[in-house]
């Protein structure tokens, strides 16, 4: 396995993106992509109304992934949860 991300259904017809991962060596090649046409596939498949996930602002690639389908910065707060002050940043998409 190089690479995985999880849909978790949440309460009011919403589903959360957790656990976004591709190995540093599978970097940069669409798997990125290829995941979340999956993710989203299976977001409309299943009638889903919003999806919403949390990262960090270092996450860049990431970041600019998530804006592509959609998802829109909603929330920022600071943070120590990875063992360094960051900030930690929720995204929502709503159809």
């Amino acid at each position: 396995m190089v690479g995985f991300l999880l849909l978790l259904h949440r309460p009011g017809n919403t589903a959360q993106l957790r656990y976004f991962l591709i190995e540093p060596e599978y970097r940069g090649i669409g798997l990125g992509k290829k995941l979340m046409d999956l993710y989203m596939a299976f977001f409309r498949a299943m009638g889903y109304t919003s999806s919403y996930l949390w990262t960090t602002h270092e996450q860049e690639a990431a970041i600019a992934l998530y804006k592509r389908y959609g998802f829109r910065l909603t929330e920022e707060k600071p943070s120590t949860a990875f063992g360094k002050p960051l900030t930690e940043q929720r995204y929502d998409l709503k159809v």
